[in-house]
């Protein structure tokens, strides 16, 4: 069965009503702006509203030039909106370079392949039961009978069932045992109920992965990055015992490290290019 899912941007009917959408509108150029900013959310839906790429191991942070390219939006016009942006709260740049869309998680909307098609099956069978038992142009403002009433709700709930199948799913994540199974490992102190973590425990778990896995990928990255002195890029190796870092982009390449291998031999070496 494929797992492939579809994504796709929800807008609040009154969204060029919130305050924030509307300074933005006022600014000169503010819909270039505000259409900068939904291509953005439109291009990070998919990774749980993070813009980042790599280029081999390599993460390399969007410039203002790739942006450019990315959206089809001038250079003058991306340089601007993400400096107003950033000032705003809209975006924010993390330590590793990837862009986040602080208010994707309120706007994005998904369902998988196999939701997809049942629900496009029921609401063409609908529309062919509805075709096959109209009424006579006689009885045409006759109230519909209790059978056709069950019916319709009928197919209703069995399509909210599959469209609301991520949300279900979303219910059996083991968000409290894999946050604290960190917090144990790492002397951390998580919560589970932070969105941004659970945001990457959801995408990872969307994608097959379980809670052995999870607690694999806590412990190899513990071990190798609780090592006194050990550095990434200048910091601390153990300040990326993070969830947005464990659980991240990278997930499945932590998992299958042996770094039990050869362990009496591990340094303190600086590593680049590890994310």
């Amino acid at each position: 069965m494929s797992n492939k899912r579809y994504y796709w941007l929800k807008l609040n009917e009154n969204f060029f009503e919130d305050d924030t959408v509307s300074w933005l509108e006022e600014q000169d150029n503010g819909k270039d702006y505000i259409i900068f900013y939904l291509k953005l959310c439109l291009k990070s839906i998919n990774n749980e509203g993070y813009l980042v790429r790599y280029v081999g191991e390599k993460l390399i942070p969007y410039d203002i030039n790739a942006l450019s390219k990315l959206t089809n939006v001038s250079v003058d016009t991306v340089a601007v909106a993400m400096k107003t942006f950033l000032d705003i709260g809209l975006v924010t740049q993390l330590e590793t370079g990837e862009i986040y869309m602080n208010q994707i998680n309120e706007m994005i909307g998904n369902e998988t392949e196999s939701a997809r098609r049942m629900r496009k099956k029921r609401t063409l069978d609908a529309i062919k039961n509805e075709q096959l038992e109209a009424p006579s142009q006689c009885a045409d403002n006759v109230q519909k009978s209790d059978t056709d009433i069950e019916k319709e709700i009928e197919i209703k709930k069995e399509i909210d069932k599959d469209t609301l199948s991520s949300s279900e799913e979303q219910d059996i994540i083991p968000y409290k045992e894999i946050v604290e199974y960190l917090n144990l490992k790492a002397n951390k102190k998580y919560r589970d109920s932070t969105p941004k973590s659970r945001s990457f425990i959801k995408a990872r778990w969307n994608e097959g992965f379980r809670l052995d896995e999870f607690k694999k990928v806590i412990d190899n990255k513990c071990f190798d990055w609780m090592v006194p002195g050990k550095t990434i890029n200048g910091t601390p190796a153990i300040n990326y015992l993070r969830p947005e870092t464990l659980f991240g982009t990278k997930f499945e390449s932590y998992l299958n490290e042996n770094v039990m291998k050869g362990a009496k031999n591990r340094d303190t070496t600086e590593y680049d290019n590890l994310f």
